[in-house]
C-alpha cells in the first residue's frame, strides 16, 4: 500500500510538472498565453475613449506585465482585470460636481471569455454601456469568477439571470450610486436565481429597482455566508410577515435606506438577525413610534434612522445597546430636550459611542455641563435645532473629536482659545449662523489643522483672523458676513491654494485678485464667492478647476479676459461691478456654464453669436449653453439674432439695453424653453410675433418700454405656463446653482443664487432671487399697440401681474376679467378704454395694486371686499371723468326731483345759470387758445408738465438712439 501510495504521489507531482513546465513554456513563447493576449487586446479594440490611460501598456507580448492585469505566478494564466475608474468612485463628487474626466468608453468585447481563469473583473466607473445597452449575459459564463464590479457603467435593462452561474462568486456590486451617465437604470424581473451564488458575502444593488423582483426577502435569506447587504433606493416594500426560517446567521450589514414610506412592523424579518453590526434605515420616511424591538438588537454598533419622521422617541428603547458606537437620528422630530435626552440615552455607551448625528431634531435648551463624559466622542452634530445659551468650555475636553457641528442654533457667547485648545485632532468646524464672538488672539497658534472651518455671521472682525493662517490643510472656508473691514493678507491666496471652496462674501474686504491665481494647486473641482466685497482691480487668469464664480457686487474694473482661462465653469456672476468693453467669443467654448450674470456694469457693443464663431478661418459651431443669460443694465446694442446659438435658455433678462431690431420670429423654434423673458427697455420695433405665444414654458414676458405696435395676439392661450394653476415647468437654473457643501449627512442647505433679477410689478421694482421661477406675469406697458384687449388674455388664469398701461388699446374690458382670480397687480391705465368696469373685478380676490386712470370709463365703480383693500383706491380711477361711486367722490344717483309751485321759477334761474356757464367757458378756452397759439414757452412748459403727471414713465426711460441706428 505505501508503495502504491508513493507511486501516486509521484504521478500527480509529475502532471504537475509537465502542466507547469507547459504553461511555462506557453508564457514564455511571448510573456503569456496568446489567447489570453489576444483577448485582452480585442478588449482594447472595443475601447473608443481611454481618458485616463488605463490600457496605455497594453503594447508588447507580456500581457502580465500590462497595467492592471494580473496573472497566476504558478500557472501564468490572466486572473485579475481591475479596470476600476477610481477617478470616478473614490472622489468624483466635490460640491455636487463630477470632476471634467469621464471614464473609458466603448463596448465589453465578449473575446474575455477566453480568460477562463478570470477571478477578478473590475469595470466599474466606466461608460461601457448606453442608451438600450444592458449587462452582458456573456459575463455569466466566466465560471471562476470570485468578484465582479460592474457598478456605475450606465447599462440599460433588466440584470441578466445568467449571473446566477457564477457559482463561486463571492462579491457582486452592481450599484448605481454616485453615477454620472444618465442612462443608468437597472431593473431585476426575478430573482430567483440569487440563491445559486451560495458563496456570497458582499452584494451592493443600490438604486437597481426590484420593486418586481418577487419575494426578495425569501430569496435573500437563503444566503448564509452573506455578510454585507446593501439595498438602498430600490424601492422596495418589505411584507409584514416574518420570515420563519432565516439562513442569514452571518449578515453583519445590512443597507435599506431610502426605499418605503410604510411602517417598521415589530415581526420584519431584520429584528431577529441577532449578528446585524450595521443597521441603515434612514431616508425612509417612517412616521410612527420608535420600535421596541429595536432594543433587542445587542450586536448593534451603528443605527442610522435619519430622515425619518419617527414620533415618541424614547431613548430608553435602546438601554440594552451597549456595543453602540454610532447613532444618527437626524430629521427626526425628538422634540425634547437636549440633556433630558442625552441622559436616556444607554449610559453604558456613553465612553464608547464615535458618532451622535442629532441634526435638525428640534431639541431645545443648552448643552449640559457633562458633555465631557462621552470621552469617544469623533463626531458631534448639532445642528439646526433650537439650542441656547453659551458653548460651554467644557466641550472642549472632547479630545477625541474630529468634527463638530453646532450651526443653525441659537448659541450666544463668545468662543476662546480654552473652547478648542485641547481638540487635537478636530478637522471640521461649523458654527455657521449663531450670535457668536470668536474671542481668539492674533497670536495663537492652534493644535489643529482644519480641513472644513464654516464661520458665517459669527463675528471674527474687523480684522482679518491671523489664527487662519497656519491652517494650510483648510478645503472648505467660509466667513461670509463675519464684519470683517479689512484688506486681504498676503499670505491668503497661498495659505488656502488647496481650497475646494471659499466664500468670503458680505464683508468689507479690499484688495486685488492676485495674477498668481491661475496656479491655484487644487486638484479637485473649486467654488470661489467673493460677492458684496470691496475689491478692485480686473479679473484675472482663473484657476483651471474653478466651476463656481460670484464676484458680483464689488469694485471691479476693466474688461473681461479673452480668455477665463477655467474651461469648466459653471456659475459666472460678476453683476454690480464697473466691468467695461465687450463681451469675449471666448464664452462661446465654455460649454459646461450655467448661469452668466453680467448685469450692471459697463459693457458695450453685442453679445457673441455662439453659432457664427470662428477660430482663424475654422467655424466652431458652437452653442451658448447656459441656462441663463443675465445682462439687463449695460449699454450693449445690436439686434438678438445671437439667441440662434442659445438653445438652452430657460431665463433671458437683457432690460435696459440699446437692442433694436424685431422681435424674432424664430424664438420659439430656437429658444423653446425660454420660461422668464425680460427685454423692457430697449428699442424694439414691430409687432408681437405670434410665434412668441408658442412658448409653452413661458411664464414671465416683460416688452415694457419699447417701440412695439400693432395688435395684441389673439392667441396667448398657447402659453400654457401662463394658463395652467400647476404648469409642467422646467428646472430653475438659479436654483441649481451651487450649494455651500455640507458635511454632516442630511446637508440641508438653500439655493445659493442671491442676486437680484428686477420684477416691475404693483407700480414699484421688486428684487427677486432664485424664487423668481413662482413669479407669473405680463407687462406690455409702455409701447404703442393698439386695438381692443384680446379677450384670450383672460385665460392666462395663472397671471400675478398684468401690466399693459401707456399704450392705446380701445374698446371695452373683457367681461371675463374676473377669470384671472390670481391677480396681485393690474395696471391698465393711460389708454383709450371705454364703457363701464366689468361687474366682475370683484371676483379678483388677490388684487391688491388696480390702476384704470386715466382712460375712458364711465358708469358705477364696482364693490367687493377685495376692492374696498386696494393700495391707494382712489387714484385707481383717476383720470375717468364719467365714473362714479365710492371710492370717488362723485354720488352715481341722479338730479334732485324739485316739485310744486316754485318748478317754473327754478327752472329760469337754472337756465341763466347754465347760459352764463357756457359763455364763461368759451372765453376762457379762446384765452387759453391764444396764449399757446403765440407763446411758444408757456406752450412747452404747459405739456411737459402734463406729461409728468400722466404718462411721463414711458417717455423719459427711453433710451439715446445711437446716430447709426437714426442714419439705418
Amino acid at each position: 500500500m505505501d508503495a502504491a501510495a508513493a507511486c501516486c504521489l509521484l504521478l500527480v507531482l509529475a502532471t504537475t510538472t509537465i502542466s507547469s513546465v507547459y504553461a511555462y513554456a506557453q508564457a514564455a513563447d511571448g510573456g503569456c498565453f496568446r489567447k489570453e493576449r489576444e483577448a485582452l487586446l480585442s478588449f482594447k479594440g472595443g475601447i473608443t475613449e481611454d481618458p485616463h490611460s488605463l490600457l496605455a501598456s497594453w503594447n508588447g507580448q507580456d500581457c502580465c506585465l500590462w497595467s492592471n492585469v494580473r496573472c497566476n505566478n504558478r500557472t501564468g494564466h490572466v486572473v485579475k482585470l481591475d479596470l476600476r475608474n477610481n477617478f470616478l468612485l473614490d472622489d468624483m463628487m466635490v460640491l455636487g460636481y463630477p470632476r471634467p474626466h469621464p471614464g473609458m468608453h466603448g463596448k465589453i468585447s465578449s473575446s474575455l471569455l477566453a480568460l477562463h481563469h478570470l477571478e477578478y473583473l473590475d469595470l466599474s466607473g466606466n461608460h461601457l454601456g448606453g442608451a438600450g445597452v444592458s449587462i452582458p449575459r456573456f459575463l455569466g459564463s466566466l465560471g471562476s469568477l470570485v468578484y465582479l464590479n460592474l457598478s456605475c457603467m450606465s447599462f440599460n435593462g433588466k440584470v441578466p439571470p445568467q449571473l446566477g452561474n457564477l457559482s463561486r462568486l463571492m462579491y457582486l456590486d452592481l450599484n448605481l450610486w454616485w453615477c454620472l451617465y444618465d442612462e443608468n437604470n437597472l431593473h431585476v424581473e426575478d430573482i430567483s436565481w440569487l440563491p445559486r451564488l451560495p458563496s456570497l458575502r458582499f452584494l451592493n444593488m443600490n438604486r437597481v429597482n426590484l420593486s418586481t423582483a418577487g419575494n426578495l426577502v425569501q430569496v435573500v435569506s437563503m444566503l448564509s455566508n452573506l455578510r454585507v447587504l446593501h439595498l438602498s433606493d430600490c424601492e422596495l416594500v418589505f411584507p409584514h410577515t416574518p420570515i420563519v426560517h432565516s439562513n442569514l446567521t452571518s449578515l453583519q450589514m445590512l443597507d435599506l435606506s431610502g426605499n418605503w414610506g410604510g411602517t417598521l412592523n415589530p415581526s420584519y424579518w431584520f429584528w431577529d438577525v441577532g449578528t446585524i453590526k450595521h443597521l441603515d434605515l434612514s431616508q425612509n420616511e417612517i412616521a410612527e413610534p420608535f420600535p421596541a424591538a429595536m432594543g433587542n438588537m445587542t450586536s448593534l454598533e451603528a443605527l442610522h434612522l435619519g430622515g425619518n419622521r419617527l414620533t415618541s422617541l424614547n431613548p430608553k428603547a435602546l438601554s440594552n445597546l451597549c456595543n453602540l458606537r454610532e447613532l444618527t437620528l437626524s430629521g427626526n422630530r425628538i422634540n425634547q430636550d437636549l440633556p433630558e435626552f442625552l441622559e436616556g440615552l444607554p449610559h453604558c455607551a456613553w465612553s464608547k459611542m464615535k458618532m451622535l448625528d442629532l441634526t435638525y431634531t428640534n431639541l431645545s435648551g443648552e448643552i449640559p455641563k457633562w458633555i465631557d463624559q462621552w470621552t469617544d466622542l469623533s463626531i458631534l452634530q448639532l445642528s439646526f435645532n433650537q439650542l441656547v445659551g453659551s458653548i460651554r468650555r467644557e466641550i472642549g475636553g472632547l479630545i477625541k473629536l474630529d468634527k463638530l457641528y453646532l450651526d443653525g442654533n441659537q448659541f450666544n457667547g463668545s468662543i476662546s482659545e480654552e473652547h478648542l485648545g485641547s481638540l487635537v485632532n478636530l478637522e471640521e468646524l461649523d458654527l455657521s449662523y449663531n450670535s457668536l464672538n470668536m474671542v481668539i488672539s492674533s497670536n495663537w497658534t492652534p493644535p489643529f489643522k482644519l480641513q472644513l472651518a464654516y464661520f458665517p455671521s459669527s463675528k471674527l472682525g474687523p480684522r482679518f483672523p491671523l489664527w487662519l493662517k497656519g491652517q494650510r490643510d483648510i478645503t472648505y472656508l467660509d466667513i461670509s458676513d463675519a464684519g470683517i473691514v479689512d484688506h486681504l493678507p498676503d499670505w491668503f491666496w497661498a495659505v488656502f491654494s488647496n481650497v475646494q471652496y471659499l466664500n468670503i462674501s458680505c464683508n468689507q474686504i479690499s484688495g486685488r485678485l492676485p495674477s498668481t491665481l491661475e496656479f491655484m494647486s487644487s486638484a479637485m473641482p473649486i467654488v470661489f464667492d467673493l460677492n458684496s466685497n470691496m475689491l478692485t482691480g480686473s479679473i484675472p487668469q482663473l484657476p483651471r478647476l474653478l466651476v463656481e464664480l460670484d464676484i458680483s457686487r464689488n469694485l471691479l474694473s476693466g474688461p473681461l479676459p479673452q480668455n477665463f482661462g477655467a474651461p469648466f465653469l459653471g456659475d459666472l456672476l460678476l453683476s454690480e461691478n464697473s466691468i467695461n468693453g465687450t463681451i469675449p467669443v471666448h464664452i462661446c467654448e465654455l460649454k459646461y456654464l450655467n448661469v452668466l450674470d453680467l448685469a450692471k456694469n459697463h459693457l458695450i457693443g453685442g453679445f457673441p453669436d455662439c453659432a457664427e464663431v470662428s477660430v482663424g478661418t475654422k467655424k466652431l459651431n458652437a452653442k451658448f449653453s447656459a441656462e441663463a443669460l443675465i445682462l439687463y443694465e449695460n449699454n450693449l446694442s445690436g439686434d438678438i439674432s445671437f439667441l440662434q446659438g442659445c438653445p438652452e435658455l430657460i431665463i433671458l433678462d437683457i432690460g435696459h439695453n440699446k437692442f433694436t431690431g424685431r422681435l424674432p420670429t424664430w424664438i420659439a423654434e430656437r429658444v423653446p424653453d425660454l420660461s422668464y423673458l425680460r427685454l423692457r427697455h430697449n428699442m424694439f420695433s414691430g409687432s408681437i410675433p405670434i410665434q412668441v405665444t408658442q412658448l409653452v414654458y413661458l411664464q414671465y414676458l416683460d416688452l415694457a418700454n419699447n417701440r412695439i405696435s400693432g395688435f395684441v395676439p389673439h392667441t396667448l392661450a398657447n402659453m400654457k405656463a401662463m394658463t395652467q394653476d400647476h404648469p409642467e415647468g422646467l428646472n430653475n437654473p438659479l436654483w441649481s446653482s451651487y450649494d455651500r457643501p455640507e458635511g454632516h449627512s442630511e446637508g440641508y442647505k438653500a439655493p445659493k443664487y442671491d442676486d437680484s433679477l428686477e420684477v416691475v410689478t404693483k407700480g414699484q421694482y421688486l428684487d427677486y432671487t432664485s424664487s423668481l421661477i413662482y413669479m407669473v406675469g405680463l407687462d406690455l406697458s409702455c409701447n404703442n399697440l393698439v386695438g381692443e384687449i384680446p379677450v384670450e388674455i383672460t385665460s392666462l388664469v395663472n397671471l400675478k401681474s398684468l401690466n399693459i398701461s401707456h399704450n392705446q388699446f380701445s374698446g371695452m374690458i373683457p367681461e371675463t376679467i374676473g377669470f384671472l382670480g390670481s391677480l396681485e397687480s393690474l395696471d391698465m391705465s393711460c389708454n383709450e378704454l371705454s364703457g363701464g368696469i366689468p361687474s366682475s373685478f370683484s371676483s379678483m380676490t388677490m388684487l391688491s395694486k388696480l390702476n384704470l386712470s386715466y382712460n375712458n370709463l364711465s358708469g358705477r365703480v364696482p364693490t367687493g371686499n377685495q376692492l374696498q383693500a386696494l393700495i391707494d383706491p382712489a387714484s385707481s380711477y383717476i383720470g375717468n371723468d364719467y365714473l362714479c361711486g365710492p371710492p370717488l367722490p362723485r354720488n352715481c344717483s341722479g338730479p334732485e326731483v324739485i316739485t310744486g309751485g316754485g318748478l317754473d321759477e327754478h327752472q329760469a334761474d337754472t337756465r341763466y345759470f347754465y347760459l352764463g356757464m357756457a359763455a364763461g367757458f368759451v372765453v376762457g378756452l379762446w384765452v387759453v387758445f391764444v396764449v399757446f397759439l403765440f407763446g411758444k414757452r408757456f406752450r412747452v412748459a404747459y405739456f411737459q408738465l402734463f406729461d409728468q403727471l400722466v404718462c411721463v414713465p414711458c417717455k423719459q426711460q427711453w433710451p439715446e438712439i445711437p446716430q447709426a441706428v437714426m442714419e439705418d
